[in-house]
């Protein structure tokens, strides 16, 4: 097996992080930096890119995924075995959710697998890569895979909303609306050559698309271009957050992380196959479907706070005794009240479940709510 990390971009990227953080924030704020994307403060009208993001078109930086190719002629059978959604079935332009698990069952890192011609893609947190990589090292033999991290080749952009179908037809992908979750197409837009992924990462249709880092400044600066034929509205990292919560949707070192069991998540139906066979951690899983056994459940919160709650602060039940954590939190604009998503104990994870959430300085009540708070697309 070989390694191989393609650092010859990474001055390009160094700039596209400059250049995001000063289109944004006027050269303050979110960063999408090498490891994953950093909330720094900064000021946005939060109001006008929520709607932006669900009226679109809108534009997201989505540097903070990362990029692994993997090539050679057992490549499907071997990523087969080591996710936990079905791989070799997948044919180019085909894509699919999974978790990649340890021994114990546990998730590693979540990822979409997408199936090009003669590679697969592994779309996965950039924070996650170098896991990925010692990962997957770790559990080859004799196979015939070759591993190459593309991450710094390619700058990620995301176009979203109800608009964004339209604006993918201008880019190039007039089929966008009839892409299935996690499919591919190529486009070339003003000489520039992308490959497209239907995602909807944040709840509303999404489609990013993938451009070369050299390039990523000028499609950028014409996607936006007021005068232009796509007038995209960029919009910044808070509301993203917003918009995936109220969207009841789990985040890679949020709601996904390693002490994490699949069946905990409520991803079951998008990311695990339970007709696939054998993989790693996949006892584990299967155990605990069939014997209906799952510890603690993701569940939606509604709380009476003020102001949104700190990660990681504890969800108490009546006796006050720990019942779970919260793992993000925020002020809803659609149902204009603090919401969030985390974890808590099967028998308190009811719909209607009266909890506390404390932290240090101060506490609010809250009550298990169902999920999503909004669908995709509000009406």
């Amino acid at each position: 097996m070989v390694f191989s990390w393609c650092l010859g971009e990474r001055k390009i990227m160094t700039e596209w992080v400059e250049f995001i953080r000063e289109q944004l924030y006027g050269g303050f704020g979110a960063v999408a930096a090498k490891d994953t994307h950093v909330p720094c403060g900064g000021s946005r009208d939060l109001r006008a890119d929520y709607m932006s993001l669900v009226r679109g078109p809108a534009l997201v930086d989505r540097s903070c995924r990362g990029l692994l190719e993997v090539t050679g002629k057992d490549r499907s059978a071997w990523l087969h075995n080591l996710t936990s959604n079905q791989v070799k079935p997948l044919t180019a332009g085909q894509g699919n959710y999974a978790f990649v698990l340890n021994i114990q069952g546990r998730i590693l890192f979540d990822l979409n697998l997408l199936v090009r011609g003669d590679s697969i893609w592994l779309d996965l947190d950039r924070r996650f890569v170098d896991v990925a990589k010692t990962h997957f090292a770790k559990y080859t033999i004799v196979e015939d895979v070759t591993v190459v991290d593309r991450s710094e080749e390619w700058v990620r952009l995301a176009c979203v909303g109800d608009g964004a179908v339209g604006a993918m037809a201008m880019i190039g992908v007039p089929q966008a609306a009839s892409i299935p979750a996690l499919g591919t197409a190529e486009a070339e837009w003003r000489a520039v050559s992308m490959t497209a992924v239907r995602t909807d990462f944040c709840g509303p249709w999404a489609m990013e698309f993938l451009v070369p880092a050299a390039s990523a400044v000028d499609v950028w600066k014409g996607l936006t271009d007021p005068g232009g034929s796509v007038r995209a509205i960029p919009v910044g990292e808070e509301a993203v957050q917003v918009r995936r919560i109220e969207a009841g949707l789990p985040w890679p070192g949020m709601e996904i992380t390693d002490d994490v069991l699949p069946a905990e998540t409520r991803q079951l139906d998008r990311a695990v196959s339970f007709n696939k066979g054998c993989y790693l951690g996949q006892e584990v899983v299967e155990r605990m479907r069939s014997r209906h056994v799952v510890a603690r459940q993701l569940v939606g919160l509604e709380s009476s706070a003020g102001e949104p709650a700190p990660t990681g602060a504890a969800l108490l039940g009546a006796d006050d005794k720990p019942v779970g954590k919260l793992t993000s939190c925020c002020r809803s604009l659609a149902r204009a009240r603090i919401i969030g998503l985390g974890y808590v104990k099967t028998a308190l994870s009811t719909v209607g479940q009266s909890l506390r959430v404390v932290w240090e300085g101060g506490s609010a009540e809250a009550v298990v709510a169902g999920l999503p708070f909004v669908p995709a697309r509000p009406g």
